[in-house]
C-alpha cells in the first residue's frame, strides 16, 4: 500500500469495493472488457493519486464511451468524499447530469447533488435538485429518497405545510416504502415545530399505532410525552416519559425531562408566598 493510499485507507477500501461491484455489474451487463483508459484511471485511484484519477475518469477516450457516465459519477464522488472538495464535487455532479441526463448514473448524480446541497444547508438548491430528479424519473430508484429529503429541506426552511405535501406524495406514490415510519415521525415533528401541539400529539400517536416495534415507535412515544408537556398536561407527560425511559436511546435526556417536570409540578403545587401590603394579604390562599 502506498503512503497516499494509507492516508485514505478506510475510505479507499469502501470505494474500491463499490467500484469493483459496479464494474462487475457493468461488465456482466455489457459483456465487454474494461477499456484501457478506465483501467488506467482505476490504477491511479488504487495508488492514491486521487487528483489524477478524477481527471482520468472525466477524460475517458472514445473507446470507453459506454463507461463515461459511470466514470463521471466516480470522479464527482472522489472530489466529494476523498478530496473533501465540495465545490468541485458540485460542478462534477452537475456536469455528469447535464451530459448524461438519460443515464442511470446521470440521474444518480442529480440526487447526489441534492444531498450535497442539503448537507451544506443550501436547502432551496437541494430541493431544486430533488424535484428535477423526480421530473426525470417520477418512479426512479431514488424517488422515495428525493421526496423524503425534499420534505426535510422544506422543514428546515420552516415551510411546514409544503414539507407535509412532499411526504404525502411519497406515501401516495410508494405505499410500501420503507421510509414511511420515518416519514410519519417527521410529519409529527413538523406540527411540533409549528407550535400545533394538539396536532403533533395526534400525529405521534398515529405513528405509535401504525409503526410499532422500531426506533420510530420509541421516538414517537417520547414525542407524545413532549406534546403533553407543551400543552401543560404535566402528569400525563410524566407518565409518558416514564413509559419510554428504559427504551429510549438517550436515557439521560429522558431523565432530565423527568427531573424538570418534577420541579415544574412542585412549583405549581406549592402554596404561594403571601404578599402583604399595609397589613392586608393581597393573595390569600384558597
Amino acid at each position: 500500500m502506498t503512503e497516499a493510499e494509507g492516508s485514505f485507507s478506510p475510505w479507499l477500501r469502501r470505494f474500491v469495493g463499490l467500484c469493483g461491484l459496479c464494474c462487475a455489474f457493468l461488465i456482466g451487463a455489457c459483456e465487454e472488457p474494461v477499456p484501457d483508459d478506465l483501467a488506467r484511471a482505476d490504477a491511479l485511484f488504487r495508488a492514491g493519486r486521487l487528483e489524477a484519477a478524477a481527471a482520468a475518469y472525466t477524460g475517458l477516450g472514445e473507446e470507453a464511451k459506454g463507461w463515461r457516465p459511470f466514470a463521471a459519477y466516480r470522479a464527482a464522488v472522489i472530489y466529494r468524499d476523498a478530496l473533501g472538495d465540495s465545490r468541485r464535487a458540485e460542478k462534477a455532479f452537475e456536469e455528469c447530469n447535464r451530459r448524461y441526463p438519460m443515464d442511470s448514473w446521470g440521474y444518480s448524480c442529480l440526487v447526489e447533488l441534492g444531498d450535497l446541497r442539503r448537507d451544506a444547508r443550501r436547502f432551496r438548491a437541494a430541493i431544486s435538485s430533488y424535484r428535477a430528479a423526480l421530473e426525470q424519473r417520477p418512479r426512479g430508484s431514488l424517488a422515495e429518497h428525493s421526496l423524503f429529503h425534499s420534505g426535510r429541506c422544506y422543514l428546515a426552511l420552516g415551510e411546514f405545510e409544503q414539507a407535509r405535501v412532499e411526504w404525502q406524495e411519497l406515501g401516495r406514490e410508494f405505499p410500501a416504502s420503507a421510509l414511511l415510519p420515518e416519514v410519519s415521525l417527521e410529519r409529527a415533528r413538523s406540527f411540533d415545530l409549528q407550535g400545533r401541539y394538539r396536532d403533533a400529539l395526534e400525529a405521534y400517536q398515529a405513528t405509535l399505532e401504525d409503526h410499532p416495534g422500531g426506533l420510530e415507535e420509541v421516538l414517537a412515544a417520547y414525542g407524545v410525552a413532549e406534546s403533553y408537556e407543551q400543552m401543560g398536561m404535566l402528569k400525563e407527560a410524566e407518565l409518558a416519559f416514564r413509559s419510554v425511559l428504559e427504551r429510549h436511546p438517550n436515557r439521560q435526556a429522558v431523565e432530565l425531562k423527568l427531573s424538570s417536570l418534577e420541579s415544574r409540578m412542585e412549583r405549581r403545587d406549592r402554596e404561594p408566598t403571601q404578599v402583604i401590603q399595609h397589613g392586608r394579604v393581597l393573595n390569600p390562599s384558597r
